[in-house]
């Protein structure tokens, strides 16, 4: 990204495909690099821009022999081998997954699933065996880009997930989808192809509250149109002792500034510079610093939050099951954790000998000023497929996920409550939204059985949410390296954890130097006709949406923002 006009430009590369065939490069005595020297070049930024082609066509290696295929996952993600008759015959579970996997093993003689040792849910450890040629069969597609949407696409773009279009296709896996699944993964087109499947689907992020505490103290229970300040209030009043109000990991102790678009309407279009954008905090500081001192107060002044910006997902359920906390802000799937598993809310209701809606609850997230909202959305997991696999691999890969998420769920599902009896083992983790259309009609008990009707009610509620336009779906996908997000990090950490009196408008003109002193060292791979092209489409986008959706941030903050400063950096 560079954002200095008067700096050298890198050239951009054509987008224009390569007409040479793999057989003109024989001819011309050109020696094909093999597909693992391509995805090493594009791992470590560099991207060849003659003979692109070659990554999807002469560099291809097979992944079968003779009609065999050997399709390697590891920890038993996304699914594991057959399991042993002892293990079998010790979990129910075990033997239900046995039986429906061998149901479509039977169906596909000559595969066979192998566990190999590799930590799948590191980006680093991940993209280097891809490189490499050692990365399994299938794997979590986010990771290829640490979660981030933008990242992951340019992760694909690179070739580091094999492309499956057609298989998808030839498995109808689009026709499958559930109707909230279906607007979401039709937005992981890179090109026109996918390059990856969807795994799971859940409708994002919002806080979990212990409902018994709120009735037992008065205080007024979390509803739809909630605000960060009623949340402050909530935390204030829960906190008692060495109970604490709500817990927050760093992306959490940023939501209250991501409800108002804090960094979104900080990062401005600028196709005159080199990365196509820059950073301005400052212009908005009277209406951010508020909200950063709002944050800080509920840490040092209420002591109503523990915090801590290195602790992860797992370490705030664990803190809100426990009893350290009265709140957190999580993944909705979070509240179906299976029971049993020292981090299920259903076992702190076990615990207390009530049903589970009469502990914990579980709300969206609080909308912003001017009626901002949209900070819950949903979202869509993907499966990722390595680049060295052959079609005929891919292909059974493909159909072991469509069986899996299809009529082997719905089996596995029936014999769970067969063997329990217990609804929530059913309907746990993603579960009580499937991936596909029609299971829970085929279920012998329903999500509304296992979780409670008032959880289930917001959570349909929230899957009805419009998505917001996301940058990730409307600019091409990023070939080239480019700024992190350290310093934006860094100054998250400052104002969680340093103590005293800040001076935050300081703090945000240094953030916005830095991050505008970063992108200066970086070229987009995309074409200033293709930047504006795209950027008025994404911002029109988003123009239309708050119109809908929030009239008066619309009205009081985002038109007059769009009208003063993006309309003007894409004229031209």
């Amino acid at each position: 990204m560079n954002t200095d006009p008067a700096s050298p430009r890198r050239p951009r590369r054509s987008s224009r495909p390569s007409t040479t065939s793999c057989a003109d490069h024989a001819t011309q005595g050109y020696a094909a690099p093999t597909r693992r020297q391509l995805l090493s070049l594009m791992a470590s930024g560099t991207v060849l821009a003659a003979g692109g082609g070659l990554l999807s066509s002469c560099a291809r290696r097979g992944a079968s022999t003779d009609g065999h295929v050997v399709l390697k996952t590891s920890g038993g993600w996304p699914y594991g081998p057959m399991p042993t008759k002892k293990d079998q015959q010790a979990n129910a579970g075990t033997k239900s997954y046995a039986d429906v996997l061998g149901a479509w093993m039977d169906k596909n003689p000559g595969v066979t699933i192998r566990d190999v040792k590799l930590d799948v849910w590191n980006q680093q450890t991940l993209s280097t065996a891809i490189t490499g040629g050692t990365a399994p069969s299938m794997f979590p597609g986010d990771v290829l880009g640490g979660w981030n949407r933008q990242a992951v696409r340019s992760a694909m773009a690179q070739g580091l997930s094999a492309d499956v279009t057609e298989h998808l296709k030839a498995h109808d896996i689009a026709g499958k989808l559930a109707s909230y699944v279906k607007p979401i993964w039709e937005k992981w087109q890179v090109d026109g192809k996918f390059y990856a499947a969807p795994w799971i689907y859940n409708v994002g992020t919002g806080l979990h509250y212990r409902v018994d505490l709120v009735r037992e103290l008065g205080l007024k229970e979390p509803t739809p149109d909630w605000t960060w300040d009623d949340v402050r209030t909530l935390a204030k009043g829960l906190t008692k002792g060495k109970r604490k109000g709500i817990v927050l990991q760093g992306w959490g102790l940023n939501m209250r500034m991501s409800a108002d678009g804090m960094d979104f309407h900080a990062k401005l279009p600028a196709p005159a510079t080199n990365w196509n954008w820059r950073w301005d905090y400052l212009s908005g500081a009277d209406r951010w610093v508020p909200l950063i001192q709002g944050m800080r107060d509920m840490v040092y002044k209420d002591k109503s939050v523990l915090a801590d910006v290195s602790m992860g997902d797992g370490d705030t359920l664990a803190a809100f099951v426990r009893g350290d906390a009265a709140m957190h802000n999580n993944t909705v799937i979070f509240f179906a954790n299976t029971p049993g598993s020292d981090t299920a809310p259903a076992d702190l209701a076990a615990r207390l000998k009530k049903p589970i809606e009469d502990v914990v609850g579980w709300m969206t997230q609080p909308i912003g000023l001017n009626g901002r909202t949209g900070t819950t959305q949903g979202q869509v997991d993907l499966v990722g497929f390595s680049p060295d696999m052959d079609d005929l691999a891919l292909d059974k890969a493909i159909s072991l996920h469509a069986w899996m998420k299809g009529p082997g769920w719905v089996e596995q599902k029936k014999a769970t409550y067969a063997a329990t009896k217990d609804p929530k083992r059913v309907f746990d983790s993603a579960d009580f939204m499937p991936l596909f259309a029609g299971l829970v009609e085929q279920m012998p008990v329903t999500p509304d059985d296992a979780w409670g009707k008032p959880f289930m009610d917001q959570v349909r509620r929230a899957s009805r949410i419009p998505l917001v336009p996301n940058e990730a779906f409307y600019f091409p996908a990023e070939l080239s390296p480019g700024p992190t997000g350290t310093a934006r990090d860094d100054m998250t950490s400052r104002w969680a954890n340093e103590r005293g009196t800040l001076d935050l408008r300081a703090d945000l003109a240094k953030m916005q130097d830095t991050m505008n002193a970063q992108a200066r060292s970086f070229s987009s791979s995309t074409s200033d006709p293709d930047f504006v092209k795209a950027a008025r489409g994404y911002f029109g986008a988003h123009d239309t949406y708050w119109r809908d959706n929030a009239p008066d941030y619309h009205r009081e903050v985002f038109s007059p923002w769009y009208q003063n400063s993006v309309l003007p950096a894409l004229k031209g």
